[in-house]
Formats: C-alpha cells, sequence, structure tokens
C-alpha cells in the first residue's frame, strides 16, 4: 500500500487492504501496477 496510497487503503482494524479508487492518470497507473509486482502474498490482482 506504501507504492499507491492514493489507490489502496486498509480497513479500520487494519486487516486488509482494498482498492479506495481506481488509477486516474498515468502516475497513480504506474503505482498500482507496482504495488501488485511487489505485493509480498500475491493480494493484488489484474481482472482486465
Amino acid at each position: 500500500m506504501d507504492n499507491a496510497p492514493k489507490n489502496f487503503k486498509m480497513n479500520d482494524d487494519d486487516s486488509n487492504a482494498f482498492v479506495y479508487k481506481q488509477p486516474e492518470n498515468e502516475e497513480e497507473k504506474g503505482a498500482c501496477e507496482e504495488a501488485l509486482e511487489n505485493c509480498p502474498v500475491d493480494a493484488i490482482g489484474n481482472d482486465g
């Protein structure tokens, strides 16, 4: 979530992250792609 803080947030008890908003520009898209590549548990996916 550190890679894309504008796009990912933690839930209230910090147990799960979720997509807060879809990337709207190239900077956010790149940050989300970096988060996808660096996720240590493969919890982030890309469905299209």
